[in-house]
């Protein structure tokens, strides 16, 4: 038996205090490593592949960060409140002397082999290929990169923006260029929006970047200003995640959609009594029902959801500040409701999990919300109410898919 977990077995360990011991035990289990070590398990993990090859890899790590409630801010300029995560990514790199780029991911044994200077690859090896194109230095120089991470890749944007983070930073370590903030953030910026192929939100490259310590960050995604919001009080929430798709691939085509109704909506708005309006951030809240009323029925879900959503990342703010988790957490219900009714992003595994979410609410878990605008959700509760709700959402809704449902304490 393990010394450091905590036994609930035997006759002489009260019931109520099960639950208790089996919280314990799932946190203890989530081993969440310090910076340093994830950039030596990038530089260990490249050596023992390859080799030293005359020089030890460069290596950066990036900390992960959840969108509670950005993924608007993809359409326009707006306000996105995230989620601080213990777990990071480290990506070591060096220039090699092949014909191509050999990329090695932590937990798969082949290597990948690409040109780096096609930009036209899909997953990965696209992403990677942009990188190296925004940040400018390689000269028709190959790569050997090796890639370690604790974090969800069904998190979509926000994993995409740690893992371009990390690697800008790795290739001005490579090229001894110095990471100036304001650098970083726009080569990354523009490798996402390059590999999307329409606007990606900066709130997640930010939020990446920005070293913060409290558990949220405000971020204004027309300024680029951000906000560390501290929690008051003694009383902290658990985070947890469910996770049912795993790739690299963003929703280019559903996107796209997406970002085509906003540019409609936006337009029909301007036609429609609204002729000043450049931007869905600036329509005030006492003009939403009068613009309702002026839409056709194509615009009016997508300026509810996409206004609403901007808005009611204050009202979080404000629910943090107060220590109100269970407004937090209905705030989180209200916008995943929106997902599903109005912005089309959800399937029935969302529908699934928000429903065990409602079931679960007199045990300790407050809401639940799709975060990055793919298969995954980000769950709200008590502390020790988070790690048995994710086991059992992981038992009860792998019944009712193919998809292997994965879960993770934040």
């Amino acid at each position: 038996m393990d010394s450091n977990r905590l036994s609930s077995e035997g006759n002489n360990t009260p019931a109520f205090v099960r639950p208790f011991l089996h919280a314990l035990n799932r946190m203890q289990a989530d081993e969440v490593l310090r910076p340093t070590q994830y950039l030596e398990r990038a530089r260990i993990l490249m050596v023992d592949r390859l080799g030293l090859a005359g020089s030890m890899p460069h290596a950066s790590f990036a900390r992960g960060i959840v969108g509670v409630m950005a993924d608007h801010t993809h359409y326009f300029d707006g306000f996105a409140l995230m989620l601080r995560m213990k777990q990071g990514i480290s990506v070591a790199l060096r220039v090699n002397q092949e014909q191509t780029t050999r990329i090695m991911l932590e937990g798969v044994s082949s290597i990948l082999n690409m040109d780096d200077r096609d930009v036209n690859q899909r997953g990965l090896k696209g992403l990677l290929a942009h990188v190296i194109a925004s940040v400018g230095l390689s000269e028709g120089r190959q790569y050997d990169i090796s890639v370690v991470g604790g974090i969800p890749t069904g998190l979509g944007a926000a994993f995409h923006a740690a893992f371009t983070v990390a690697l800008v930073k790795a290739l001005h370590s490579a090229h001894d260029v110095e990471s100036e903030k304001s650098l970083v953030r726009d080569q990354a910026t523009e490798a996402l929006v390059n590999w999307y192929g329409h606007r990606f939100s900066p709130a997640y490259v930010i939020g990446v970047m920005e070293e913060f310590s409290s558990p949220f960050l405000l971020v204004d995604t027309s300024t680029l200003e951000s906000l560390p919001i501290e929690v008051t009080g003694k009383t902290r929430p658990g985070w947890g995640i469910v996770e049912w798709t795993r790739d690299w691939e963003p929703g280019f085509v559903a996107s796209a959609s997406r970002m085509k109704w906003t540019h409609t909506a936006l337009k029909d708005l301007k036609g429609r009594g609204f002729p000043k309006l450049t931007s869905l951030r600036d329509l005030e809240h006492r003009d939403l029902e009068k613009a309702m009323d002026s839409l056709p029925r194509r615009s009016r879900n997508v300026v509810k959801h996409l206004v609403l959503e901007n808005r009611n990342v204050q009202k979080l703010v404000v629910a943090i500040k107060k220590a109100d988790w269970q407004f937090f957490g209905a705030l989180m219900m209200i916008s995943q409701a929106s997902k599903n009714a109005d912005w089309s992003t959800t399937d029935q595994i969302h529908s699934r999990v928000t429903q065990e979410t409602e079931s679960a609410s007199m045990d300790g878990i407050f809401g639940a919300v799709q975060s990055g605008e793919g298969g995954c959700m980000v769950v709200l509760g008590q502390p020790f109410s988070i790690p048995s709700f994710l086991d059992n959402v992981r038992e009860k809704v792998s019944g009712h898919t193919k998809e292997e449902i994965e879960t993770f304490i934040v």
